[in-house]
């Protein structure tokens, strides 16, 4: 049985982006430049596995947040768009010599929603050629050593605006603009459309898990989210068939739950993604809310991935946040964070997982990687 359905009003919204391929010929933000000697194979996929030129590909990455040893004042990264964190494409190029060194063979970026177009919202002059060429430049300083990218496609996108309302705003000022740039672009491992839609906290705490049957806002927030999802996810394969996508679920099973809906994401993706962490740190809320197994690690994560396959969907399946942080006040010292990468990654090669994204608690890659992938 198959979850899928193409509702009523995704059908009529199709109509609309055909007119939009139409207008691609005229797109400003098609322009781009990089050099064919830096081009990397595409990844593709085969069943259950991604592929570079017909060999198995084990993703081993990093969420690039910001240049390591950059100051706090400058969390992320802002592609210039925010004047007071200005770009340094020299430390960013110094960064990926160091993770290539450490065997990283992917970065996962985020693209601000205000960075790259939603700011026009509040200033209609606003140019979003900067960011671009900026994200541009780092997509091919990444590739160059080897380093595919994997950019999030909506983060920090606004939580009260995934109603039918705000589909036509949301794409004209962010998502046609930077999907157009970069489509068929070499390097690019995939979109990874939206970074942890089921964590609806920001709505309402209660609905940390979208999932929550317990409290009845949660269910039409989910459906809410789904659609909008849905809307994104077709739009994206019109603008750019050539890469897979993923959605960067805060937790595996939100694939296929909650049940009562209609959709499911399951079938929304080329290959599954999603984040682990355990009860540290635990005000994240993740393991007091909603670490729904109950089992500690590495069970959780083992079960996670089980269930995915279960599904038979015969997609791939990578963690593209997973990590713990250590030090003062962090249950773990960086021997037992040595150790539980280690373990996760025994996890993911035993339930035959296409690879992991860590995450950077550490500010260094020495201190983050050590010899994990050497």
């Amino acid at each position: 049985m198959t979850y899928f359905r193409l509702t009523r009003s995704a059908s009529g919204y199709l109509s609309g982006i055909i007119l939009g391929i139409v207008l691609l010929a005229a797109n400003p933000f098609t322009s781009r430049t990089h050099s064919a000697d830096s081009e990397l194979a595409p990844v593709t996929i085969n069943g259950d596995q991604l592929m570079v030129q017909d060999q198995p590909f084990t993703l081993r990455g990093i969420n690039y947040i910001r240049p390591f040893g950059s100051s706090l004042s400058c969390p992320e990264l802002h592609f210039a768009a925010d004047p007071t964190c200005p770009w340094d494409i020299a430390a960013i190029a110094s960064d990926m010599d160091r993770l290539r060194d450490h065997g990283v063979n992917t970065v996962r970026i985020f693209l601000n929603y205000y960075a790259f177009g939603g700011a026009r919202m509040a200033n209609p002059d606003y140019d979003i050629n900067t960011p671009l060429a900026h994200l541009d430049q780092f997509i091919a300083v990444a590739n160059q050593r080897g380093i595919y990218v994997l950019p999030v496609l909506l983060a920090k996108y606004p939580q009260d605006r995934f109603g039918p309302d705000h589909y036509a705003a949301t794409l004209d000022m962010h998502v046609r603009p930077v999907v157009s740039f970069l489509a068929g672009r070499p390097g690019i491992l995939g979109w990874d459309l939206f970074n942890e839609p089921d964590i609806g906290s920001p709505i309402d705490q209660r609905c940390w898990d979208w999932d929550n049957g317990d409290f009845p806002l949660c269910l039409p927030l989910a459906v809410e989210r789904m659609h909008f999802l849905q809307m994104l996810h077709y739009e994206v394969k019109w603008l750019d068939p050539e890469h897979p996508t993923t959605i960067g679920m805060g937790f595996a099973k939100s694939y296929f739950e909650p049940v009562e809906s209609e959709l499911k994401m399951a079938y929304l993706v080329d290959f599954y993604s999603f984040h682990y962490y355990d009860n540290d740190p635990f005000d994240s809320g993740r393991y007091a809310q909603h670490w729904y197994y109950g089992q500690g690690f590495p069970n959780d994560m083992r079960r996670a991935i089980d269930e995915l396959t279960a599904l038979n969907t015969n997609k791939p399946i990578v963690i593209t946040e997973f990590g713990f942080p250590t030090g003062e006040g962090a249950l773990r010292s960086h021997n037992d964070l040595r150790r539980d990468l280690r373990i996760g990654l025994e996890v993911v090669q035993e339930t035959g997982a296409s690879g992991v994204v860590l995450w950077p608690f550490q500010n260094d890659p020495e201190a983050l990687i050590g010899d994990l992938w050497k």
